[in-house]
């Protein structure tokens, strides 16, 4: 079954955004807020947060006020992989690549990154939250882009010019990651964008 990642509601009691201040696609324009990934370990979606900075993992500046939106994908949105694409082989074609709302095939849950942030007609924004200084977690990032961004051009193809380039963020790491040229390469000939590694966006 297609995959409306837009209508779909979450599918985690747990975590359902319904309960949050800021519910997934409810409008809002403050002009400072923050997205936390702190019950990740329990399972449980990325929020927005509107105060509690010491919680916010990454943040956004709306200086002009910008309408914008929310989605969670990560623990919220089930999508199945039912096609042959393997993302941890950089050499698959992406026409492997097909994706379910049901487990057809039992190939199990595609690698999600958090969830998005959007502006109706104008931009998607991907995101992915780490907290490690060390490790894989730019590699484990590019590949949560790689198979998201894949099934949302699967499902919605006449958005795919929206997307811009996703952001992992990582208040853990300070540096220069040695692979990062490599993994924007790798993402770019994917999906069409390169990755950005920062703690903030700046919405315009």
């Amino acid at each position: 079954m297609p995959i409306n990642f837009f209508l779909s509601p979450c599918n985690n009691p747990v975590g359902n955004c319904q309960t949050e201040s800021i519910q997934c696609h409810f409008p809002f324009s403050n002009d400072r807020f923050g997205i936390s990934d702190a019950n990740a370990n329990a399972r449980i979606p990325a929020i927005v947060l509107l105060d509690n900075e010491n919680q916010w993992d990454f943040t956004i500046e709306n200086p002009k006020n910008i309408e914008v939106k929310y989605k969670a994908i990560d623990y919220c949105l089930d999508i199945f992989r039912t096609g042959t694409y393997d993302v941890s082989d950089n050499n698959s074609s992406i026409n492997e690549f097909s994706s379910d709302s049901v487990n057809t095939i039992d190939r199990g849950i595609i690698k999600r990154c958090e969830g998005f942030l959007y502006k109706d007609d104008k931009w998607v924004l991907f995101f992915e939250i780490k907290n490690r200084p060390k490790g894989d977690w730019l590699i484990d990032a590019r590949r949560k882009f790689e198979e998201t961004i894949l099934s949302f051009k699967e499902h919605h193809p006449n958005l795919s010019n929206l997307i811009i380039e996703p952001i992992v963020s990582n208040k853990s790491f300070f540096r220069t990651h040695q692979s990062e040229m490599i993994q924007k390469k790798i993402l770019k000939d994917k999906i069409g964008v390169e990755l950005k590694v920062q703690t903030s966006f700046t919405v315009d």
